[in-house]
């Protein structure tokens, strides 16, 4: 049986995500801060050379990807990072999404489906079809902003695994404005896993430890791969009024890479929280490739999928409790991590909010509809 204790001769503190930066150009210089530091806590630890001198490389490679954009060879950045990801063709980089590490637990990744969730603001109480809550249509493309990981033109459609997970990315709205449709996808999606965090990775070698299973070192390789990646990508900027963002390089180009691959989509921990243990749970966004083949307004997503008119919260508030008790099955139920949301200072479990009520309200009334 292997031995995993050079993870304990790091200190996760520093790698803990969203990594606060002030400015733009502030990015760059954090990167490299970010994973040479990693790089030197991976040398006196007693990792294998051989997989410590790989990821070396890789972080290198990682910061090259930056310094080419910058200097305007974006097809040179785009291949690189082609490259950085032709490793991955399976657990625990990309997987079914039933089965990926971001909503699974290690033990017993097969228990139910995914339950995601999407969000749109009203200025009044409202109900959004179930269409009205697919990605952008394509004739609307005019109106696809530049986001973490989608391109302005090029819509994607961006889910959570509960509706607070929505709500926090929406930037915490009124409940009148906050309205959600339930999504189920049919497991076929291809997902390529950026949530590997550090207490994530410290979870999972300890874990097969514990459970005497020996992960080889291309597991080992490209857990740490994932992880250089999750910190890449994982940088918030204070400043606003912003028109180009330097924390997003990195993974639009990931995500133009993974589309070439085949990879349906990437998953993600939330940035809009204080720490990535409280998003570990419930706050997991997965986002989908809408692939253009002609459509005049939704890619074949819609055919893999059902989804339902939205549901308001501001309303859902106003039920008697027997209206609201409904107790279908959440995937993160089956979570055997720490599920708190908020902060050190001030966190309560996710299942004793409204929000894990309404995720339940809204699995136990839908009407199951295709587009």
């Amino acid at each position: 049986m292997k031995n995993y204790n050079w993870i304990e001769k790091i200190d996760g503190e520093q790698y803990v995500t969203p990594i606060i930066i002030q400015n733009d150009c502030d990015y760059l210089p954090g990167l490299k801060k970010t994973l040479n530091s990693f790089i030197a806590d991976l040398k006196s630890s007693d990792i294998d050379n051989t997989i410590e001198n790989e990821i070396e490389s890789y972080s290198n490679r990682v910061i090259e990807v930056i310094e080419q954009y910058y200097k305007g060879n974006i097809f040179s950045a785009q291949d690189t990072v082609s490259e950085l990801l032709s490793s991955f063709d399976s657990s625990p980089a990309v997987t079914l999404v039933n089965d990926c590490l971001a909503f699974s637990p290690f033990k017993d990744s097969e228990k139910v489906g995914v339950q995601f969730f999407r969000a749109r603001l009203s200025d009044n109480v409202t109900t959004f079809s179930a269409k009205e809550m697919l990605h952008i249509p394509f004739n609307k493309r005019g109106i696809v902003k530049t986001e973490r990981f989608s391109i302005p033109g090029l819509p994607c459609l961006y889910l959570a695994n509960t509706s607070y997970g929505c709500w926090v990315e929406m930037g915490s709205p009124a409940d009148y404005r906050f309205n959600v449709s339930p999504f189920e996808l049919d497991n076929t999606q291809r997902i390529l896993n950026l949530t590997i965090a550090f207490f994530e990775l410290k979870t999972i070698l300890f874990e097969a430890e514990d459970l005497d299973v020996t992960l080889d070192d291309k597991y080992i390789t490209d857990l740490l791969k994932l992880f250089v990646l999750t910190l890449s990508t994982s940088f918030k900027v204070n400043s606003t009024g912003r028109t180009f963002k330097s924390e997003y390089i990195l993974s639009q180009l990931i995500m133009l890479a993974a589309k070439d691959m085949e990879i349906d989509g990437i998953s993600y921990l939330s940035k809009q929280v204080s720490d990535d243990l409280f998003a570990a749970v419930s706050g997991v966004n997965v986002v989908l490739f809408a692939t253009y083949n002609g459509e005049e307004e939704h890619s074949k997503i819609k055919d893999h999928l059902t989804t339902d008119d939205s549901f308001n919260l501001s309303m859902f508030k106003q039920l008697l409790p027997c209206q609201k008790y409904k107790t279908p099955e959440l995937r993160i139920d089956y979570s055997p991590y720490f599920n708190n949301i908020g902060s050190y200072k001030r966190q309560i479990k996710y299942q004793e909010t409204e929000f894990y009520e309404f995720d339940k309200y809204i699995f136990g009334n839908w009407k199951k509809k295709k587009i």
